[in-house]
């Protein structure tokens, strides 16, 4: 009795034994990388990143500096998570504190990167504008010329392809449209690829690491960059004070901070005509994301010259306490 015991619990500890080795050699199989987007503003980097996931996760704009935060979109598949990083776009020289903070973020993001993916706009790559982030670059690099649906000149766009290779060192550059989701799966080869083996960093349920009232502050915002012209959208900040999850019905009330009196009047329209129509973009823009009908408030405050105070835009998240 104790003989077959015994065979038994060796059976088991094999059996175990070989669990164990399967799951260790499927784990080593795995890939993660954390991929940092990096480009000049409207380069098409939070588009790019948006047909990545099949979601509209980060805000789009033609304006140039849509993106003010490191916001990171999670790419998950049986195989590989990927963990992007779009950056705000690249400026040589900040006018204001704010500025700054976000030049900040995209050198953080670099210090942070397995691999680099450079997106450049296949009309005008401007690979000048980079000089002083090549050093930087320390890990793999790959490069999307992007928006290619509208260039005219192939041999034009080939020969760019040609010069961007030999400034940057390398041959992984692909021609892809980010808004027409062309070649962004060859792209995701190469990333995956250049993938070191490793498990998962986050959930592989999630798409992001940001909170429901970040994204949500985003998409008012993005709005606000929709429906109002020059200096307004740029002295914008949005925070979510209240978010309350319902059965039906989603409660959000959100602040609208600008500098001036001035731009207060502007944002609130004739008769709260202009507050009145943000608020409509904005609430179908939240439905269509969290997939749920939502009551929205938004109120609108002074914090003056908020883009040049350092105390305000840690507040903001702009800078780390």
């Amino acid at each position: 009795m104790v003989r077959f015991f015994t065979i038994g619990v060796n059976l088991l500890n094999n059996l175990f034994y070989r669990l164990t080795l399967d799951l260790t050699t499927f784990a080593a199989m795995f890939k993660t990388a954390f991929v940092t987007i990096l480009g000049l503003p409207n380069a098409g980097k939070s588009t790019f990143l948006n047909a990545v996931l099949g979601e509209d996760l980060v805000i789009t704009n033609p304006k140039a500096q849509t993106t003010r935060h490191r916001i990171k979109g999670i790419l998950n598949d049986k195989d590989y998570q990927l963990v992007f990083s779009d950056t705000p776009g690249i400026i040589k020289e900040s006018a204001y504190r704010l500025q700054d903070a976000m030049m900040g973020a995209v050198n953080e993001s670099l210090d942070d990167a397995d691999v680099v993916l450079l997106i450049l706009d296949g009309q005008f790559p401007k690979i000048e504008e980079f000089e002083a982030y090549k050093d930087k670059i320390t890990c793999p690099l790959v490069i999307a010329m992007n928006k290619v649906d509208l260039v005219q000149d192939q041999e034009k766009l080939q020969a760019d392809i040609d010069r961007v290779k030999e400034y940057f060192g390398t041959e992984l550059i692909f021609a892809v449209s980010a808004k027409e989701n062309f070649n962004v799966s060859g792209i995701i080869g190469a990333l995956v690829d250049l993938a070191p083996e490793h498990p998962a960093f986050y959930d592989t349920d999630s798409i992001s690491d940001e909170n429901v009232r970040f994204l949500v502050s985003e998409m008012i915002r993005e709005q606000i960059l929709t429906q109002f012209k020059k200096e307004i959208p740029y002295s914008v900040e949005v925070s979510v004070t209240e978010y309350n999850e319902k059965e039906k019905l989603d409660e959000i009330f959100a602040t609208i901070f600008v500098e001036r009196d001035s731009q207060k009047g502007i944002m609130l329209g004739r008769g709260g005509a202009a507050i009145k129509n943000l608020g409509i973009a904005s609430r179908k823009r939240i439905e269509d994301f969290i997939k749920k009908k939502i009551f929205l408030s938004l109120t609108i405050k002074v914090k003056k010259d908020w883009r040049t105070d350092d105390q305000q835009l840690q507040y903001f998240g702009y800078i780390k306490k």
